[in-house]
């Protein structure tokens, strides 16, 4: 599904659908008599939906908008992700910043085996002057690397090892 847009309903859709999943699992866990994990499953929610919240501050919408799809779009991904993220006025072309991510996953989805698992990684640091994106996937890619990039005050590099590719996309 990688290279489509989603809608604003299905969207929702897959919200309702993530969120109905994490309340069952709680559910299933207190039926269980496991308050203990129920409490962890809470918590480790609540927290995924803190990230998501502070990526707001970024201040770049069509980025946040990729980055809170991303597990969506991108089904073989399995994300967690970190924010540290200061208010800021950002120099960056939010769009063509988010086209290029698009870009980048939609290529990397064409090689991905199906039977595996891409564990992935995003951290999110921004401070009032510059920010970066960095995404680490954790499994084998059959992908070539690209030469660094710079477009306009956007600059991308990456590195790919035997296990990992980590990707930085960062501006000001």
């Amino acid at each position: 599904m990688g290279n489509s847009k989603l809608t604003t309903a299905e969207a929702l859709k897959f919200a309702r659908h993530d969120f109905l999943n994490e309340l069952q699992l709680v559910l299933l866990y207190i039926d269980l008599d496991k308050l203990p994990e129920a409490k962890q499953k809470i918590l480790e929610a609540t927290n995924r939906m803190r990230e998501v919240a502070l990526l707001e501050r970024l201040g770049l919408p069509a980025v946040e908008i990729w980055l809170t799809t991303f597990d969506w779009l991108y089904g073989a991904f399995t994300k967690t992700m970190t924010c540290t993220i200061a208010s800021g006025i950002r120099k960056a072309d939010d769009v063509a910043v988010a086209t290029y991510l698009e870009r980048m996953f939609s290529e990397v989805e064409i090689t991905l085996d199906p039977n595996s698992e891409y564990e992935t990684q995003i951290d999110v640091q921004a401070s009032a002057a510059s920010w970066s994106i960095t995404i680490t996937v954790h499994a084998h890619l059959k992908k070539d690397l690209l030469e660094p990039v710079t477009l306009g005050n956007i600059t991308v590099k990456e590195t790919l090892s035997q296990n990992q590719w980590m990707f930085t996309i960062s501006g000001q």
